[in-house]
Formats: structure tokens, C-alpha cells, sequence
């Protein structure tokens, strides 16, 4: 099989008048359509939607969320854009129903008396167009109508219709917003109430006075917020300071010579100070006097005095430690006493103080949430509502071209559809196509060997025969000798040459074989056994009534009505004859059968052009009594069945077929490597007259 792109260009070529028909066809139309077409204009408005933030309390969110939320505004803006409502409102700012020009672009001559609005809002939707520019947050506004004022006109109206219908929803949004926030504020404010009174009186129940605002926490860090928690912290603290002064007075007790304060330490530490000095100064004196001299008595009484009131100072002094320790060791147990008993009303608080807790955590968050929404609320208050979010970036003009029919666009859409329809037609055409095309599918489909592939013939065949080296004379010389070749290199003594209807070659190739036959120096006979419908007069010059139908009668001896060939190269025929009626009863007698005895005795080769073999019983009957059989079959024409059901026919009849003659091949077999180019004649140029060195 030839590759699939040259079968295609192959088919093209076949089938290139038909192509240039159906597209020139569809041009036609495409042009003729877009003449009677109603000329319409084009108006656009772009107008830019931005995003705004809808909700009434503050969200947060993924950025896919956000993005998913952006892509669901916009197509939400979208479809309003496309509203029957939006659409209504239109009709009625621009009053449509009044505008004569409006009216009368659209022909609407008589509205209805009800339902004018709908009417005129369904023709507004069937001419609006929507268009949103791709990664961007513009809208084309587009209008088309035979008027090009009024496209603009409903363009900008459309444009202007959304804005305002933008900006009542966004009102309407607004006073419902407040709405909701004044009631759920009322809501907060009552639940914040109620709360807080609930805490106090638990707080007041349970003794839970609190002295500084509560931070987040646990129970414990509310209950050590109280009064018991604050008293219980001071006092640890006296009683830590209590126990101090008491270890330390205890060691002062217990410590060798006392240990005594400041004060007694300073009287005693001057006492002693002096008595040292007397001291001193008593030796001093012993070293020259005894210790009967004055002033050594008077030293020694000093001392003594002194000694009297350093032991009263010391006595003095341990009393008064003994006093601080018991002062001490008394604060101490008062103060221990009183943090025991407020340990144990901390206890029972720390147990209540869950509950407390959980109050107090629900009016914090009741607090939150009222403050939240107030702040929103007075957002709401200061916003600019009347600010919108859409706004027109470019408005429609009026159009100066029309936008329809594009005629250079129709045609080339109409040129488009022409290729495709004849695509289509071909494509069908092919695939409907049962005749043969490469004759290489001789053999897979009918189990015969190709004798020969004849190109068809531009000019007189005869002529054509008769002259060496032409392409038909070469492709039926190779015929001739692939036939020797099959028959074990010699000729049949009969061959019959029949096809499965008329018109496929059978008779020219008959003349065809005859003549190159009698150009090898054979003794051949070409009988025109075709007697119902012969055709050979049409090929060569006969002038005779007489022949095979006369000759099978018994009217004639077939001597008697054989005719020379000479522009065929010398080969006797045997003609038809008159046409006869019962030609399959002639043929089916003895007569026939004998008379090919005969004539296979005188002659090298008869070759019999026989009739068809679809629809008549003639040729099976030839058939059977021939020596050989060589099947015609025309290229790119009939149907396969019909060529197979022929066959069939021919071996019931216990014909012995030889071979397939493919004939008439032409450009369409030319990319299976058949038709044009094919042979000396076509390969080597038009010169009959010249012999190429290889012949």
C-alpha cells in the first residue's frame, strides 16, 4: 500500500474539480450570503469592577479562601451584568418603549399593551454582549444593532444601569448591616449585663472581693486577686519578719556574756572604758607609791564604783534581751495563728474561685465581642457609601464600521467550511469506492497473478499497437511475455480474454495480444465471440455481416467469413456477425466446441474477446472450452463484489484462468507506481520514432 500522506495527496488530485467546485460553491454562498446580511454596529463600554469587602464583621482567611471569594464576586458581577433585571431597569431609565429610534432600528412597530418592559428587555438580552477582559477586573459592555447611535446609546446605558443598581444594593446593604448591628449590640450589651451582675453577686456570696482587675489565668490567679488573698500575703510576710526577730533574740539569749543592744552596749562599753583608764593609772602610781597612799586609795575606790555600776548595766542589759525575745516569740505565735486561719478561708476560695473564674471569663469575652462590633458599627457610620465600586473606564462611541458581516471574515469562514465539506465528500467518496486502485490487491483478494498493468490510452489505439515502443505496446508486450511466462513458456492453443461487465478492455486488449502475437511471427486468430453486443468494429475496419453466429448456425463455413487485419499487423479475425438472440444456446451446442478444435489445429493462437460474465451465461460457457482465460479488469472503475462474484462464476464453470489483465490505468494509480510514467513511451519521452539503446 502506498504511504497514507501520498494516498492523501493522491485523492486530492482525483478529486481536485470536485474540491475547487465545492469551494468555489461555498465562497458563493458566503459572498452572496454576507450581501443580503443586515449590516449591523458594534457600541462598547468597559467599565472596572473592584473588589470590596461585603461583610458586616471582620474576617479572616486563607489566601486560597480569599482568592476563591474574589473569583465567586466576580462571577456573581457577571451574571447581574447578564440580569433580565438589570436588563428591565435599562428600558425604563433610557424609556425605551417611547424611543422611536429604538423602536424602529428593531422593528418593533406594535408592542404589547402588557408586558412592553419584558418585550423590549428580551430583545436588550438578545443583542447585549458580556465580555470580561482576562486577568483583569474589566468588563466589556458590548451592544450590536443595525443603528449605530443606538448601540451606543444602550452600551453607555447598560454601563451607567449597573453602576446605579450597584449602589442601591450597596445602600440597601448598608442599612441592613446597621440593622443587624444595632440588634446584635442590644444582644451584647444585655448578655455583657448580665454577666457582670452574676459575677458580683457570686462575688459577694462567696466573699470574693476582688482588689485590682483580674488577669487571665487560671482559679488561682483570680483568688489570690481577693481580700483573703492580698491579707494572707501580707501577713506571711509579718509572720516571716516575727520569726526573724525571734531567731534572732534567741541567739542573742543564748549567746555567752549576753548579747545586748546598742544603747547598753555603749553605756557598758564607756564604763569600762573609764575603769581601764583608772586602772592604768593605779599601776602607774604602784610602781613609786604603796598602796596605802592617797591617791591610790582614791584610784581603788573609783574602780570599785566603777566595777558596781558595770554590773548593773549588764544585769540591766540581759533583762532587756530577755524582754525582745519574749516580745518576739509572742508576735510570732499571734501571726502564725492568724495566717493558719487564713490559709483555710484561701482554701475554701481557691475551690470557689473556679466557678468565679468561668464568670468572669464570659463577661471578658461578652465585653470583647460587644467592643468588636461597636467599633464596626461606627466604621459603618463614617463609610462613604455613596462611593461605588464600579466605574466606567472608557465609554461607547458611536461606531463608524460596521461590525457585521465582515466580508473578508465570511469568506474565509466560508472558504474554511468549503475545504471541510469537500474533505468530507472526498473522504466519502473513497471510503464508498470499491474499485480497484493498486493492483497489488489482485492477488490478496482474488488469489490471481497480474499479467499486465495497461495505462489507458490519449489517441488511436490501434495506432498505438501497431507502433514498437509506444507505452501501451510496452505494457501489453510485458503482458504477452508475463502470459508466456505463466504458461510455462510456451502459448496457450486458445485464450479467451473476458471481463465481469462491458466497457473494462477486453476487446482492445484481445486486438491488443492478437497483434503482438502475429508480430512474433505467430499464426493468429482473433474470434469476436461477443455476438450479442460486439464491439470490435469500433477498433477496426470490418465490412462484413457474415461471421461466428452465421458460422455456429451452420449458414457459413468459417473460411468463408475470416477477415485480414492489416492495420493490426496481420492476424485473422473471425467477426460476430449478425446479432443473434440465442447466442447462449449457439454457444452451448457442439458447434462451438468443435469449431475451436478446428481452429486451434490451423493456428498458434486463437484468442477469443468474449462477452461479460455478470449477467449473461455466455462467457462461462466459452469459458469452459478454452484453453486459457485472461480476466480484464478495469482500474478506478466498478465494484469489487462484482469482480469477485465474476470470478466465482468463471470457476464454476471449471474455467482455467491464467491471470488478470489490470487495464485503464491513468494519474489516480500514479502513487501506487502505476499510470503516468509508466513504460519506455512515457518514461524516455514522446519520440515513437526513436528506439532508446536499451530496446
Amino acid at each position: 500500500m502506498a504511504p497514507i500522506v501520498e494516498q492523501v495527496l493522491q485523492a486530492i488530485k482525483n478529486n481536485r474539480w470536485l474540491i475547487l467546485a465545492i469551494v468555489a460553491a461555498s465562497l458563493v454562498i458566503g459572498l452572496v450570503g454576507t450581501m443580503l446580511d443586515t449590516t449591523l454596529f458594534r457600541a462598547t463600554s468597559r467599565i472596572e469592577i473592584s473588589r470590596t469587602d461585603s461583610s458586616i464583621v471582620d474576617e479572616e482567611g486563607t489566601a486560597s479562601e480569599m482568592r476563591l471569594r474574589d473569583q465567586q464576586y466576580y462571577l456573581t458581577q457577571y451574571q447581574i451584568l447578564r440580569a433580565r433585571s438589570l436588563a428591565t431597569r435599562v428600558v425604563r431609565e433610557l424609556n425605551l418603549a417611547q424611543d422611536e429610534q429604538f423602536l424602529e432600528t428593531f422593528g418593533l412597530t406594535a408592542l404589547p399593551e402588557t408586558n412592553q418592559e419584558e418585550a423590549l428587555a428580551s430583545v436588550l438580552l438578545g443583542n447585549i454582549d458580556i465580555a470580561p477582559v482576562e486577568r483583569s477586573s474589566l468588563v466589556d459592555i458590548s451592544f450590536t444593532s443595525p443603528n449605530p447611535r443606538v448601540s451606543a446609546q444602550i452600551a453607555n446605558g447598560w454601563a451607567e444601569a449597573f453602576i446605579a443598581s450597584n449602589l442601591d444594593r450597596r445602600y440597601g446593604a448598608s442599612i441592613e448591616a446597621r440593622q443587624f448591628l444595632e440588634q446584635r449590640l442590644a444582644e451584647l450589651r444585655q448578655r455583657l449585663e448580665e454577666a457582670e451582675r452574676e459575677l458580683i453577686a457570686y462575688g459577694a456570696s462567696n466573699n470574693l472581693f476582688t482588689i485590682e482587675a483580674p488577669v487571665q489565668g487560671g482559679s488561682g490567679a483570680t483568688a489570690s486577686q481577693t481580700l483573703v488573698a492580698s491579707d494572707l500575703q501580707a501577713l506571711n510576710a509579718e509572720l516571716s519578719r516575727a520569726t526573724a526577730e525571734r531567731i534572732a533574740a534567741q541567739s542573742a539569749l543564748a549567746a555567752p556574756g549576753g548579747s545586748y543592744n546598742m544603747s547598753d552596749e555603749t553605756v557598758i562599753g564607756q564604763l569600762r572604758q573609764q575603769r581601764a583608764s583608772l586602772v592604768a593609772e593605779r599601776a602607774e602610781l604602784r610602781t613609786r607609791f604603796a598602796d596605802d597612799y592617797p591617791p591610790v586609795r582614791a584610784l581603788n575606790a573609783q574602780i570599785s564604783q566603777l566595777d558596781s555600776e558595770i554590773s548593773a548595766a549588764q544585769s540591766r542589759a540581759s533583762g532587756s534581751v530577755r524582754d525582745r525575745f519574749e516580745q518576739a516569740r509572742a508576735r510570732e505565735q499571734q501571726l502564725q495563728e492568724r495566717v493558719n486561719q487564713l490559709r483555710g478561708e484561701f482554701q475554701d476560695q481557691r475551690v470557689r474561685s473556679v466557678q468565679y473564674g468561668i464568670l468572669q471569663r464570659e463577661v471578658d469575652t461578652n465585653r470583647e465581642l460587644y467592643n468588636g462590633l461597636l467599633q464596626r458599627y461606627r466604621e459603618l457610620g463614617v463609610a462613604d457609601i455613596g462611593e461605588s465600586n464600579v466605574s466606567v473606564v472608557d465609554a461607547a462611541r458611536v461606531p463608524r464600521a460596521p461590525y457585521s458581516p465582515n466580508l473578508m471574515q465570511n469568506l474565509l469562514l466560508s472558504f474554511v467550511i468549503g475545504l471541510l465539506v469537500a474533505a468530507a465528500v472526498v473522504f466519502l467518496r473513497e471510503q464508498l469506492d470499491q474499485s480497484l486502485r493498486d493492483p497489488r490487491e489482485v492477488s490478496s483478494r482474488l488469489g490471481l497473478p497480474v499479467v499486465g498493468s495497461i495505462p489507458i490510452s490519449d489517441g488511436d489505439f490501434v495506432e498505438e499497437i501497431g507502433m514498437p515502443y509506444t507505452a501501451l505496446y510496452e505494457a501489453y508486450f510485458a503482458a504477452f511475455s508475463s502470459l508466456v511466462s505463466i504458461n510455462r513458456g510456451a502459448l496457450p492453443r486458445s485464450l479467451m480474454i473476458t471481463s465481469s461487465r462491458p466497457g473494462e478492455g477486453k476487446s482492445s486488449s484481445a486486438i491488443a495480444m492478437a497483434a503482438i502475437a502475429a508480430r512474433q511471427g505467430k499464426k493468429v486468430l482473433l474470434v469476436d465471440a461477443d455476438i450479442r453486443n460486439s464491439v470490435m468494429q469500433s477498433y477496426l475496419s470490418l465490412d462484413s455481416n457474415m461471421g461466428l453466429s452465421q458460422v455456429l448456425r451452420g449458414d457459413a463455413s468459417w473460411r468463408d467469413t475470416l477477415l485480414r487485419s492489416e492495420e493490426a499487423q496481420g492476424f485473422d479475425i473471425l467477426p460476430a456477425g449478425r446479432k443473434a438472440t440465442s447466442a447462449a444456446e449457439l454457444l452451448s451446442g457442439p458447434n462451438f466446441s468443435t469449431l475451436l478444435d478446428e481452429l486451434e489445429k490451423h493456428y498458434d493462437l486463437v484468442v477469443i474477446d468474449g462477452p461479460p460474465v455478470l449477467g449473461l451465461a455466455d462467457a462461462p460457457l466459452i469459458a469452459g472450452l478454452a484453453n486459457s482465460v485472461l480476466f480484464s479488469l478495469e482500474a478506478n472503475a466498478g465494484k469489487w463484489r462484482y469482480v469477485e462474484n465474476a470470478i466465482d462464476r468463471l470457476v464454476q464453470a471449471h474455467a482455467s484462468i491464467i491471470g488478470v489483465l489490470v487495464t485503464k490505468l491513468d494519474e489516480r494509480n500514479s502513487s501506487y507506481g502505476y499510470g503516468y510514467g509508466y513504460g519506455y513511451g512515457y518514461g524516455y519521452g514522446n519520440d515513437r520514432d526513436s528506439v532508446p539503446a536499451e530496446a
